[in-house]
């Protein structure tokens, strides 16, 4: 994100389930590992492990005039892998089933994730079965995230100009920026370069057709 600090949200549940899901003894990784395991048995790490992934996005029409103001809502996935070896049927592994969901649930269910980026903490879409071959049951539980994004995570356009501050005329009569050599009444100068500007110190001067301000 160009305009603001980039947020890990896999990186987040990732350090939440090592944390808080036990069973799994700090086995939870990305997708990376996740797809070199499924392509071949070849997995570092011992069984049950976990795997966070990114699933598919979509976000509402923005219908802000002239700006930004969208919600994404985003998919996360928790593949978990589990060992089928010493049962084919998939019966060993699923006695875990309960255990590993409460503590998948209590790291991911209600997370926030990045300063005021949620308005509500991750939810809880679904689950579902991936796999079973000899060796392995996989089994995914799924969550959403509703992600805010504005006008600072796209483009910032280049104003081109350094402006070293502000001013503002006040005048003391409608009609008055028209008549020519009339001062403002009072004039309010805001720097933006860290210019501290020196007081008029007192009343404008008088102007050539003889009033004053």
């Amino acid at each position: 994100m160009s305009g603001t600090q980039a947020v890990s949200i896999m990186g987040a549940i990732i350090a939440s389930m090592r944390q808080r899901a036990p069973i799994f003894e700090g086995r939870v990784a990305g997708a990376a590992e996740f797809y070199k395991g499924l392509r071949d048995y070849t997995t570092s790490m011992p069984l049950p492990a976990a795997y966070i992934l990114p699933l598919g996005q979509d976000a509402t029409p923005n219908n802000t005039y002239g700006g930004l103001q969208q919600i994404m809502h985003k998919g996360i996935g928790v593949a978990v892998e589990l060992d089928a070896q010493r049962d084919r049927r998939g019966q060993d592994p699923t006695m875990q089933f309960e255990t590993i969901e409460a503590q998948i649930l209590s790291s991911v269910l209600n997370l926030y994730i990045g300063d005021c980026r949620m308005t509500q903490g991750a939810y809880f879409t679904g689950a579902r079965y991936l796999d079973l071959d000899r060796a392995r049951l996989w089994y995914q539980w799924e969550f959403g995230l509703d992600w805010q994004i504005t006008d600072l995570d796209g483009v910032q356009p280049d104003a081109g100009i350094d402006l070293a501050g502000i001013e503002v005329d006040f005048f003391q009569s409608p009609g008055a920026l028209a008549v020519p050599g009339k001062m403002p009444a009072v004039v309010v100068s805001i720097p933006t370069d860290g210019t501290i500007f020196p007081p008029t110190n007192g009343p404008w001067p008088p102007i050539s057709n003889g009033g004053t301000s």
